[in-house]
């Protein structure tokens, strides 16, 4: 029966997740905060059994796939002229904050230190996954992207080594600062050793095959083999992943077909859109609503706590690039602070948190407030802000209305012209009804022409979406072709590739422009 109660939950939980991304769409909500919402709800109504979460689930199941698919869709090329900001960030920014908001918060709130550097441990890893979506919705500029992307991918890294040394310290390890600063250093440079090995041997094992499924088989293994190899030497299976992900990822162009590749991008999105979806949902029913209710003024104090350091430290390393000759613009501070959202991996390591440590309770239910707060205010507020510093763009939704409407009316008047050749309008009425959707059509052609002519986001991406529409109807009629049996399978597979091959370049040269 316990069984069946799992296989219920999972199955419930998994119509959840899609019924609540098809919601979050049409109203145009943040999907986590959704999927929260929704956890909180099933938690409070008891609608799904519960899922016993125990460490090794959590830290093994969840955490191998969410960081290799962030490290595996990383652009190494993109990092080179940006790495002193996100090593900056992400190792002495995210140690010195830890450190930070573990003192205030010792300060001001009836906890140990010890307690405080766990929670706070845990809630530097940055989950920037909206963030980065409003990025490409009002084209801002990729160097920022990239900043923001970079740094939550190391950022992860270097905070879940902290946690693991400081919650070894807790539960009775014998650790000095010098031992704690020796180990740190020893399991992250094991770590990326490791993950470099494993990378390479996966590329170039990849490299000597040509079928997507075995080498989506390749890649699971590394994702998973890397953490459990690092670990079981002792040393830091997230660097691991981090480190292969990056090395699998950008060698795919020279160590995978293009027919792969797309598979490949395929799957490792899904495996990421389905592990963050579970998280957030898992993390929601796992904390009562009463408790985070009964605990609002302390999570208003941690929340502040955590931005003000935030806040400290993107200003402290802004005027350290900028003495450097690295800093970014002035106005992409702000950005950098307000985009530091908490996420997935901070949820996770707080379910993974071991129920023999004291104030476990505390520190999940200060994690899951932090997160839903941060997506609440810093997720649904950053449209505007970067609205108020100059980064909006109205071009691609003007576009877009003026296109749907041309579209419904062309189909309208399709529609009248049908009735009339079939007797059931008069032709009269046909002609009257018919010329009013012309002048409507005629009048959003001009409007598109318009808009069209205007150099800047919104004509080069209708080239794109027109160039990656005509492949994608050439590598479906290639497709139906090979099942009609009137091309032959190498002579399909060959094809295909090549539309493939033309894909992946298309997006190539969209990204670098």
């Amino acid at each position: 029966m316990e069984g069946l109660a799992l296989e219920s939950a999972v199955v419930i939980s998994l119509i959840v997740v899609v019924s609540v991304a098809l919601f979050a769409r049409l109203v145009r909500l943040p999907y986590t905060l959704a999927l929260v919402a929704i956890g909180l709800l099933i938690g409070v109504l008891d609608l799904v059994p519960e899922i016993e979460l125990t460490p090794d689930l959590i830290l093994l199941v969840f955490l191998p796939p969410l960081l290799f698919e962030a490290s595996y869709n990383l652009d190494a090329r993109r990092l080179r002229n940006d790495l002193p900001a996100i090593t900056l960030l992400a190792i002495p920014g995210v140690i010195l904050g830890a450190f930070l908001i573990a003192a205030l918060l010792a300060a001001t709130l009836d906890h140990s230190f010890q307690t405080t550097l766990i929670f706070a441990a845990l809630i530097t890893a940055t989950d920037p996954v909206s963030v980065l979506a409003i990025f490409s919705k009002l084209g801002a500029p990729e160097r920022l992207t990239t900043i923001v992307e970079g740094e939550s991918l190391f950022n992860d890294g270097v905070a879940i080594v902290l946690y693991g040394i400081v919650l070894e310290a807790a539960l009775g390890g014998n650790i000095s600062v010098t031992g704690g600063i020796a180990e740190f250093i020893e399991v992250a440079f094991g770590g990326a050793i490791v993950g470099l090995l494993i990378g390479f041997f996966a590329a170039n094992l990849l490299r000597r095959i040509d079928d997507h499924l075995i080498e989506i088989t390749i890649t699971t293994v590394v994702a998973f083999g890397s953490y459990t190899l690092a670990e079981t030497l002792h040393i830091s299976g997230v660097i691991a992943i981090v480190t292969s992900g990056l090395l699998v990822g950008n060698l795919r162009s020279v160590s995978m077909s293009p027919t792969t590749r797309v598979a490949l991008d395929s799957f490792w999105e899904y495996i990421g859109f389905l592990g963050n979806s579970m998280i957030f949902l898992l993390m929601g029913m796992r904390i009562a609503a009463p408790d985070l209710w009964d605990n609002l003024p302390a999570v208003g104090l941690v929340i502040a706590t955590v931005i003000a350091s935030r806040c400290v430290i993107v200003l402290a390393v802004s005027g350290v690039l900028r003495a450097l000759g690295w800093g970014w613009p002035w106005r992409w501070t702000p950005v950098v602070i307000w985009g530091g959202l908490r996420g997935a991996v901070s949820l996770a390591l707080a379910l993974s948190l071991p129920r023999s440590l004291d104030d476990r309770d505390w520190i999940q239910v200060m994690t899951f407030g932090v997160v839903l707060i941060s997506l609440i205010g810093q997720g649904l507020t950053m449209p505007p802000l970067l609205a108020r510093l100059g980064f909006r763009s109205e071009e691609p939704d003007e576009y877009e209305r003026h296109a749907a409407r041309l579209q419904a009316f062309a189909r309208a008047k399709e529609t009248i012209e049908r009735e009339r050749r079939s007797g059931v309008m008069l032709p009269d009425v046909a002609d009257q009804v018919s010329a009013e959707y012309e002048q409507a059509i005629e009048k959003e052609r001009e409007q598109l022409h318009l808009l069209g002519a205007q150099p800047g986001v919104v004509r080069e991406r209708q080239i794109v979406q027109a160039q990656r529409q005509a492949l994608l109807v050439q590598r479906d009629t290639f497709t139906r072709l090979g099942r009609e049996g009137q091309l032959s399978a190498d002579a399909q597979r060959d094809l295909i590739a090549d539309v493939d091959a033309r894909l992946i370049a298309l997006e190539e040269h969209h990204d670098a422009s």
